[in-house]
């Protein structure tokens, strides 16, 4: 069964955690952002917006149906979250293991049930496994900070320590894509910041299957 703890902690997730990391230089040449000391190129992030779009055409859901501004800045803010949670984990011990990866997909329905909500939030298909492995350590990361995830004060008070720890990552975001914003993430300039991504509220919920 599909927890309500499950559906708050992926549709917080994919809208993009990313809220409080702190800022760094610009970006150099060929290079879309960089977290930490790992670069998301250009390169990378034009192969994965192509696959995206192509999934979206063969899933017969027009661009212009989608809660979010441009496609790749919400691809981009979810190669940045998986990579920000990534380190955090690695600084942190937190360790998700394939098998609680596998065990997640199989509560919430299956693949065939996350892989269109995370088409929804801006996930390439060779991207949905990291983006669940993203929840797990999220989920993992609010008990290790003493959270009950059904308990709305213990929640945001171990969501407060887990964004104390990745603030200590710093993102970079190339110009052409906007700029990052310590509270909201990536935000898009000329929308006078508006999140790249969307508003999380407006979001699918993907625990739900939609």
């Amino acid at each position: 069964m599909k927890s309500n703890a499950v559906r708050v902690l992926l549709a917080v997730v994919a809208a993009g955690v990313a809220l409080t990391a702190c800022s760094s230089s610009p970006v150099g040449v060929g290079t879309a952002a960089t977290v930490g000391d790992v670069r998301i190129t250009s390169k990378e992030l034009t192969a994965d917006v192509t696959e995206y779009q192509a999934a979206l055409k063969q899933a017969k859901i027009p661009e212009s149906q989608l809660q979010m501004p441009s496609v790749p800045r919400a691809v981009l803010l979810q190669l940045i979250n998986f990579r920000q949670f990534e380190q955090y984990a690695a600084r942190n011990g937190v360790v998700v293991t394939d098998g609680e990866v596998d065990k997640f997909i199989t509560e919430q329905g299956g693949i065939q049930t996350i892989g269109p909500a995370a088409l929804q939030r801006g996930v390439p298909p060779s991207e949905t496994r990291r983006w669940i492995r993203t929840a797990v350590i999220y989920q993992k990361s609010l008990q290790k900070y003493g959270a009950n995830l059904s308990d709305q004060a213990s929640t945001q008070a171990a969501q407060q320590k887990l964004f104390e720890q990745m603030d200590k990552i710093p993102i970079s975001v190339s110009h052409r894509f906007g700029s990052w914003n310590l509270q909201q993430g990536l935000i898009d300039e000329n929308r006078f910041g508006t999140p790249a991504g969307g508003e999380p509220s407006a979001q699918p919920d993907p625990a739900a299957g939609q």
